[in-house]
């Protein structure tokens, strides 16, 4: 069986999908079985069990959450409101559709959550649609200061018809020029600025950004994809009582529940043209199932009193430190490293972000490369993004976290081998796992 899925893909990904193909057997219900139980059975020895996994956007959902995702509700269809669906026996959950949205709002400090988004980027194009017409203009954060590809032309902004240009950026304060932005605003027009990135080591000036931005007659959105455990926490900021008018968010990475995306506001007529869009406008049927271990994951938040949010900043900062002591060109050192659970490296001596990344791949240690505010136009990537909800979801103490630094030290600045730094990464997993 030829198995020729993306010949409209890069070299490089074209070689990948090759080499998986060559090893693929017969496409029988047998031997696909056997072919997908290995596939998961090596991922979970070498990324869950012996890998260390800082990687931003992931995170493991809670026992309790874990213990409410039932798939097979996720394969009954569900349309419309409770009361008016257009499937019969769904009655008992209703109260998945009643719960979480009213809990999500709780976190947030919001009048209204529409849940019902498959992904932020789903949630990032009901906005749009709920908000601009096609032709019209966002301004978004340059791609090297965090824009998410979901803000720019190639993802949902050009699947809206929008014009996208890129917000004035001061990189020395890691946020918006907001002394720029007046000036910048009346010459574009946008109908909606979006704030929030990728990579975010200290809050946005949102108060300021939104005057600047409700002056000009838009409106705000702030993505807070990767802040949103903290958001939800009462920590880093709070958007909406900054002046936002609309926050989107991925419900996994530092939030910690399973996949998907959420629209906040406190704006009702927003709410109503924001739910519109995401039904019966981009979903029709949608996973229910995902609400049961969302639900719970807003509970934790609600009942912990902040206590994993500020875990995760505090080893952010301890990792941070240890790195900078190792030698390793970590961003924000004159501003304390970080206020969030994101760590940034500079690495363009070493090679660059992508380099970096896959030789710590190959020693079991777990990022990803991203573009940094300070470098030049067409430059590719020279940073590392570095996140830790998954290491104090998984136990990581501070002298863990200093062993860490020491092994990213070794393969980035001393050459090391990745073979026995990936059984040393391997026994610090093994390790914490016995405690």
């Amino acid at each position: 069986m030829t198995y020729e899925t993306a010949p409209w893909a890069s070299s490089a990904a074209r070689a990948r999908i090759a080499d998986v193909a060559a090893g693929l057997g017969a496409p029988t219900p047998e031997g696909v079985a056997a072919t997908v139980r290995t596939a998961l059975s090596d991922h979970a020895r070498r990324f869950d069990a012996e890998g260390i996994v800082l990687y931003a956007g992931t995170n493991l959902m809670s026992p309790a959450a874990r213990a409410v995702a039932d798939a097979p509700v996720g394969g009954r269809p569900s349309m419309g409101w409770p009361g008016e669906k257009y499937q019969s026996g769904l009655d008992h959950l209703d109260t998945l559709e009643v719960l979480t949205p009213a809990l999500m709002a709780r976190l947030l400090g919001a009048r209204f959550a529409e849940v019902r988004a498959h992904s932020a980027t789903m949630a990032n194009l009901a906005v749009y649609t709920a908000v601009t017409e096609p032709g019209d203009t966002i301004a978004v954060l340059p791609e090297r200061a965090g824009g998410h590809t979901s803000h720019h032309a190639v993802g949902a902004p050009g699947v809206r018809g929008l014009r996208v240009v890129d917000l004035p950026y001061d990189a020395a304060a890691y946020d918006v020029d907001v002394p720029a932005l007046p000036e910048f605003l009346d010459r574009e027009g946008p109908r909606l600025v979006v704030i929030g990135a990728s990579l975010l080591l200290f809050p946005h000036r949102v108060a300021e950004i939104a005057e600047a931005v409700h002056a000009a007659g838009a409106t705000l959105l702030y993505d807070a994809s990767h802040m949103a455990g903290l958001v939800a926490a009462g920590r880093f900021q709070r958007p909406l009582a900054e002046g936002a008018d609309l926050l989107t968010f991925s419900t996994y990475k530092s939030f910690g529940g399973p996949p998907g995306g959420v629209v906040a506001t406190d704006d009702a007529e927003l709410a109503e043209a924001v739910s519109a869009a995401v039904f019966p406008g981009l979903t029709a049927n949608y996973d229910i199932a995902r609400l049961a271990p969302l639900a719970v994951t807003a509970a934790e938040i609600l009942a912990d009193d902040g206590a994993y949010a500020d875990a995760c900043v505090a080893a952010a900062q301890t990792l941070a430190a240890a790195l900078h002591a190792e030698g390793v060109t970590v961003a924000g050192a004159d501003r304390g490293f970080t206020a969030s659970h994101h760590v940034a490296l500079d690495v363009a001596d070493l090679g660059g972000g992508r380099a970096a990344m896959d030789r710590l791949a190959e020693a079991g240690v777990y990022l990803s490369a991203i573009g940094l505010p300070w470098q030049e136009p067409g430059e590719p990537d020279r940073g590392l993004r570095l996140g830790t909800q998954e290491l104090v979801r998984r136990g990581f103490t501070h002298d863990d976290l200093r062993r860490v630094a020491a092994l990213v030290a070794d393969v980035l600045l001393r050459d090391a081998a990745p073979g026995p730094v990936r059984k040393s990464a391997a026994a610090l997993r093994a390790e914490i796992a016995r405690r």
